[in-house]
């Protein structure tokens, strides 16, 4: 027997079959977007959160995890809201490999008005301590119903019209649905449920008339749904449509919704890319590259910048002036030519990343940076753990610093790291290994007042 514990205001719990997770963070969000109230917009954050990321502990009555998620959201560098919660799951039984590899839905919601906003959400584990971070960039858009518009377009697991909704389920609108921000289904997810609101409809007992289309990448299409003709509840409607993508190959297609008010003859749509994965695969090259191929063009971006790191000047070129199929093809390269290991099915140089990256997020994290986009954990990250840092904290004469040793060659080479404004992130002053920039007066750069200037 297993008990869930919420304690949240917006929190919601839904169960997913398979864990697929998209680099480069360990867990995935989407974010999307309905009608608020007035001029505001209602934008909805889904977490996806494998319960790998928590360490279960045993008090001798049961095994148990708790962890802490932290949603905020940042317009123009200032925290706009935030939705922080608990989540505790205690289990009578051990917890078997495939119950580990299940996945939570947790939800937010915030009432934002429009422009330029970035999601943030840390995932804590409390036994561990260790932090996980993922960021979203949206443009958090008007949803006037003067005209005829649509909701983002949803896709989830599960949708089900219900007369009485569970006390932690997600619903609405009389629907129960277990989003998947992912956007990947598969065997695992066999089904596909889309979900929307529709708004500005004319409120005259007409009729509406609502298509599903389907393409592939190319953009040719598969297939058409429709038409299906409603009668207009009243200015709003909902739509959902669930379809079965084990009848398709492979790939990222988009699902386009049109609809037209019969009446008034205004039409609107939009669009959602999804992923297919037809079968779990173990070698590495094939499932690196749908992995790479179902990221988002920010997401792509956000892991060649970490693989950058690794990367010399040249390498790095080519790859940004290439396209984004090129991109993939060489990446997927990039990784096989550096695996440790070539008679395993998995890839060392790729999990070592992985390590890393979530070490650098567990130890540098800030309330506006994640650890890997830091000083310190880019350094950790490419280089690994140092031997040894010497801290050396601030005091009335100079400026809080830490020097790190690596022993990685016959005379070792250190990484010197500033905190100046006393918040946390300390800025990389000076290192002697040969691929990084020296600044042989890095000591007066310590000491407070100093007006020396940099020497490379």
């Amino acid at each position: 027997m297993r008990v869930f514990f919420i304690l949240a205001y917006f929190l919601v719990y839904g169960l997913l079959g398979q864990n697929i997770t998209l680099l480069p963070t360990p867990f995935d969000m989407s974010v999307n977007q309905f009608r608020g109230n007035g001029q505001n917009t209602e934008a909805v954050v889904n977490l996806m959160i494998p319960k790998t990321l928590f360490e279960w502990i045993d008090d001798g009555e049961k095994y148990e995890f708790e962890g802490v998620v932290d949603v905020r959201v940042f317009i123009n560098g200032i925290i706009a809201a935030q939705d922080a919660f608990r989540i505790i799951e205690s289990a009578v039984d051990r917890p078997g490999p495939a119950e580990r590899q299940v996945s939570m839905v947790q939800q937010s919601r915030f009432i934002l008005s429009r422009g330029s906003a970035v999601f943030s959400a840390a995932i804590t584990d409390l036994a561990s301590k260790q932090v996980h971070m993922a960021t979203k960039n949206v443009i958090i858009r008007a949803i006037d119903d003067s005209y005829l518009t649509t909701s983002d377009l949803l896709v989830c697991t599960f949708l089900k019209r219900e007369q009485l909704m569970e006390e932690n389920s997600i619903n609405r609108n009389g629907y129960t649905m277990t989003p998947n921000p992912s956007g990947v289904f598969g065997l695992g997810r066999p089904m596909l449920y889309a979900y929307s609101e529709i708004y500005g409809l004319q409120d005259d007992g007409g009729t509406y008339t609502a298509n599903y289309i389907l393409f592939e990448r190319s953009g040719k299409e598969v297939f058409r749904r429709g038409p299906f003709v409603r009668k207009k509840p009243g200015e709003s409607s909902v739509e959902t449509l669930g379809i079965n993508v084990m009848g398709l190959l492979a790939g990222r297609y988009r699902l386009r919704l049109e609809v037209i008010d019969d009446q008034s003859d205004q039409r609107t749509f939009i669009d959602r890319e999804f992923f297919v994965v037809k079968e779990q695969l173990t070698d590495f090259k094939n499932n690196f590259t749908m992995i790479l191929d179902a990221m988002e063009n920010d997401e792509l971006r956000d892991f060649i910048d970490i693989v950058g790191y690794f990367m010399s000047e040249s390498e790095f070129q080519t790859l940004m002036k290439a396209n984004r199929g090129d991109r993939i093809v060489q990446l997927v390269d990039f990784f096989e030519k550096r695996d440790l290991d070539r008679k395993t099915n998995e890839n060392e140089f790729y999990n070592q990343i992985n390590t890393r990256l979530a070490l650098a997020d567990q130890q540098f994290s800030t309330r506006n940076f994640s650890g890997r986009k830091t000083d310190r954990g880019r350094v950790l990250i490419r280089y690994g753990r140092p031997n040894d840092i010497e801290p050396y904290p601030a005091n009335e004469d100079r400026f809080s610093y830490e020097i790190w040793h690596y022993d990685d060659s016959d005379d070792g080479f250190i990484f010197i790291f500033i905190n100046k404004n006393g918040a946390g992130m300390f800025e990389q002053i000076h290192s002697t290994h040969p691929d990084e920039f020296r600044n042989y007066r890095w000591q007066d750069m310590v000491v407070r007042g100093s007006t020396n200037l940099i020497d490379f």
